[in-house]
């Protein structure tokens, strides 16, 4: 994923905003706030048929140096492209490449409505360690999330 992604990825961002089982964002973020905070190799766009698919990404959990090696994960797909097999290729790349980069684990933060998504996830090795009650507030609503999470295998 580079500049050049941008607005694609801008925009099936805002389509998961659509879906409201996505993200606690209610608009989407700017491009230089989500550059910012995303791992420069972390991050890809899949494509099919020359089009942005959908896209991955990672962000610390922590500047703090004893957390260098946890992240927490992102995969977004296009509305278009759902039910396709780009989320499952691109957490495929995402736990590949997290392996291979040294760290040590993943979070995932779901909300539990989003059964497809938390269902790929354990697929990949991720497990459920608890359900953040009542969180935060979207669109007016408390609202649950589920936190998983990969450990690398030792």
């Amino acid at each position: 994923m580079d500049f050049a992604d941008r607005d694609a990825v801008l925009r099936i961002y805002g389509e998961g905003i659509a879906t409201g089982n996505a993200t606690f964002e209610t608009s989407v973020p700017t491009w230089s706030s989500l550059d910012a905070k995303w791992l420069p190799d972390l991050r890809w766009v899949a494509l099919v048929d020359g089009s942005v698919a959908g896209w991955a990404a990672v962000a610390r959990v922590s500047p703090r140096e004893c957390y260098r090696g946890v992240v927490e994960t992102s995969v977004y797909v296009g509305s278009a492209f759902r039910g396709r097999g780009v989320a499952k290729a691109l957490l495929a790349r995402q736990v590949s490449a997290a392996d291979a980069g040294g760290l040590w684990t993943l979070q995932a933060v779901i909300f539990p409505e989003n059964e497809v998504s938390i269902a790929l996830h354990h697929k990949f090795g991720f497990r459920t360690v608890g359900v953040r009650e009542r969180i935060a507030q979207h669109h007016g609503v408390w609202r649950d999330t589920v936190m998983l999470e990969r450990r690398v295998q030792d």
